[in-house]
């Protein structure tokens, strides 16, 4: 079968190895489509602090079932998964609290161990989640992402009618934008630098989508909405501009979600932190009531995942949807890999 490899900074190419066997835990899915994520922008480029080459990439995908081992009898061959790719210890402090996704010892399926962007791919019967039949298996590679985005406004603190700004139009900005909408946010703003990505933002719900290019941020809120009245913010993008960005807009008193990868060292206006008691607070991948939720909500309507896939790419051109993804900012935001013939 072939597989993608990320040899080096810059480097991927097209491996054939052997087909794998399912263990008797384990299911053996024939990959449809791999999602190609931020992470895996930045790995690719060297830029990731917990991603180090050689590494198959892939941890946001779906396909179908095509053998299990001799202990698994909740799949069977044909059935429609997707998988949540965390790997834990279950012996932490906080795999032992309910909160694995920060489990000490987590490893990621496609980050610190090889991942699906292959033809075919083995994985704990743990893992694994049923799809409806009737979703497409396009949508089911955007429930990862979607996962990230129903964890970081279930864990916001957001409040009915809230003010919520966005920061960010890429896929995991326009998930959150959808998913506080259904939470309750009463006005939302999107920002981005991409005219594209702000203009499906308002197809998807957004009140207000402002091109920080060209607009003064704050200007805006104050005009639109009055001083003082950002509720609540989330940083999707992982720049220093940005985060320092929700650390000037956000009321005192209120709280900032870090949903955003940041490369590296960040300088951040910590002495406005301190002085107005503003709430920095990390968000981290989901748990499986979230995962959960994203299929749910998915299958649904509620949370459309179809029009954020600008592009799909066959296996055989990995590197190609790599570029998409790099250098293609301007019409890309979810590029697919089709693994499959």
């Amino acid at each position: 079968m072939k597989r993608a490899r990320v040899l080096a900074p810059h480097k991927i190419v097209i491996e054939e190895v052997p087909k794998p066997k399912p263990a008797p835990n384990e299911v053996l899915i024939k990959v449809e489509y791999c999602g190609i994520c931020g992470s895996d922008v930045h790995a690719f480029l060297g830029k990731h602090p917990f991603i180090s080459p050689p590494i198959t990439p892939g941890h946001e995908f779906s396909g179908t079932v095509e053998e299990v081992g001799s202990n698994v009898e909740e799949f069977e061959p044909g059935d429609k998964v997707t998988v949540i790719p965390q790997l834990i210890c279950g012996r932490c402090y906080n795999c032992r609290i309910g909160r694995y996704n920060i489990c000490r010892n987590l490893k990621v399926i496609g980050c610190q161990v090889d991942g699906a962007m292959a033809e075919y791919f083995t994985v704990g019967k743990d893992l694994v989640f049923k799809i409806p039949e009737d979703m497409s298996l396009e949508d089911g590679a955007l429930v990862e992402p979607a996962a990230v985005a129903v964890h970081a406004v279930r864990i916001s603190g957001i409040g009915l009618g809230d003010n919520v700004i966005i920061l960010g139009a890429g896929t995991i900005g326009l998930l959150t934008l959808q998913c506080s909408k259904l939470a309750g946010a009463g006005s939302t703003i999107i920002t981005d630098i991409i005219e594209y990505r702000l203009e499906l933002a308002k197809r998807l719900g957004a009140d207000y989508s402002v091109n920080v290019s060209q607009v003064d941020l704050k200007e805006f809120i104050e005009e639109k909405w009055g001083i003082d009245s950002v509720d609540l913010v989330f940083e999707c993008v992982g720049v220093e501009a940005t985060i320092n960005q929700a650390i000037d807009i956000i009321r005192r008193g209120c709280r900032i979600i870090v949903v955003g990868v940041f490369p590296g060292k960040t300088p951040v206006k910590i002495h406005l932190v301190q002085d107005g008691e503003i709430e920095l607070k990390g968000s981290l991948m989901y748990l499986r009531e979230d995962f959960q939720k994203a299929i749910d909500l998915i299958a649904s309507g509620r949370l459309k995942v179809a029009p954020l896939v600008t592009h799909v790419i066959p296996l055989s051109e990995v590197e190609k949807a790599y570029r998409t993804a790099v250098e293609r900012k301007e019409e890309s935001i979810k590029v697919l890999v089709k693994c499959s013939h």
